[in-house]
């Protein structure tokens, strides 16, 4: 009776006091867009629309001070659009995804704006696609920016930033599909430090209209990883109840040696090891997804939730349920990756 109870407080104990880690891995992903298997070739175009409250390009923000710029934004607006295209198409020649791409010239619509932003009629676009051979047409819909430099404080060195802000737009004319509308937000930062957190005191910050070609180029780059399949690094977390076996899986997981780190948790997945057990079997589907066995994944990741449910395990339930939905995501990635090749 003593040694039940004395056993049950301490696992107990060990609950409360459970660390949990993030590990990143690295997922092979699907496009995002479905594109037509019939469409080879795209051509790409401004819609040149802004709206009205968009005045920021003409401005920069210097130490949270407004600033007017001395360049022409007219100028400059063409200068990103096309660095931005220019990205994007170069992307998907790269990656193979048309066969013949075109970049219509900056001017191929008449600066416009309004409070609301409608799609193309689709009569315009099969002109477009018509007269340009294209199957699909990609539209930068309106693209914003805006700059921003901070002076060396006590707390961090000289910066530079870069927002932007665009909206998407992809057309079937041979179906009268839109087939995607997206908006981005993108934000890039430079202060010196790369990406192991090393500062470099030499670097040289880049100026605003350098920067901001840069920023364009990222955008155009980001949008069109959405067409083809690409790898993407994801957190995962993991849990460490304060126990001998739990912390030499975790020396194990950090030297990426899974395989052993698995039999230390299956001491504990049985029912019988009470809350421990939700932990071990937690951790055991995250060890199977990264050996790419996501069924088993889903099976040790259902079992943990079965026992979180029987605890009323608010906390560790609601991470399960969370997981639950990416391993659930993972199989439809996986299933559409299939269907491509």
């Amino acid at each position: 009776m003593n040694r039940f109870i004395l056993l049950t407080f301490t696992i107990a104990i060990f609950s409360s006091c459970t660390v949990y880690k993030e590990y990143p891995i690295d997922i092979y992903k699907p496009g995002d867009i479905p594109v037509p298997s019939d469409a080879q070739s795209v051509v790409l175009v401004y819609r040149n629309f802004k709206y009205p409250a968009d005045t920021l390009q003409r401005y920069y923000k210097d130490d949270y001070q407004l600033r007017k710029a001395r360049t022409n934004p007219d100028k400059l607006d063409s200068v990103l659009v096309t660095a931005c295209l220019s990205e994007l198409a170069k992307n998907l020649k790269t990656k193979n995804a048309f066969a013949d791409i075109k970049i219509m010239p900056y001017h191929s619509f008449k600066r416009h704006s309004g409070s609301k932003l409608p799609p193309l009629n689709f009569d315009l676009v099969k002109q477009i696609t018509e007269t340009t051979q294209a199957d699909l047409l990609i539209s930068l819909e309106t693209f914003s920016y805006f700059f921003s430099e901070y002076s060396e404080s006590y707390e961090s060195p000289k910066s530079n930033e870069v927002i932007t802000a665009n909206v998407w737009a992809v057309f079937d004319p041979a179906r009268e599909n839109l087939v995607e509308r997206k908006a981005l937000i993108d934000t890039v930062f430079w202060n010196g430090y790369d990406e192991s957190g090393n500062y470099n005191k030499n670097y040289q910050l880049p100026p605003r209209e350098t920067a901001l070609r840069i920023a364009s180029q990222l955008s155009g780059e980001n949008y069109s990883k959405r067409f083809f399949a690409s790898w993407q690094t994801v957190k995962r977390m993991y849990s460490i109840p304060p126990l001998p076996d739990f912390e030499q899986a975790a020396n194990y997981i950090s030297e990426g040696d899974w395989d052993k780190a698995i039999p230390l948790w299956e001491k504990y997945a049985s029912d019988n090891n009470g809350k421990l057990a939700i932990n071990a079997r937690y951790n055991l589907a995250l060890a199977y997804e990264m050996k790419d066995d996501i069924e088993m994944a889903s099976r040790w990741a259902n079992a943990a939730q079965n026992l979180a449910v029987e605890y009323r395990n608010k906390e560790d339930l609601k991470m399960i349920l969370l997981y639950q939905n990416i391993l659930k995501q993972r199989k439809k990635d996986i299933a559409k990756l299939n269907s491509q090749n």
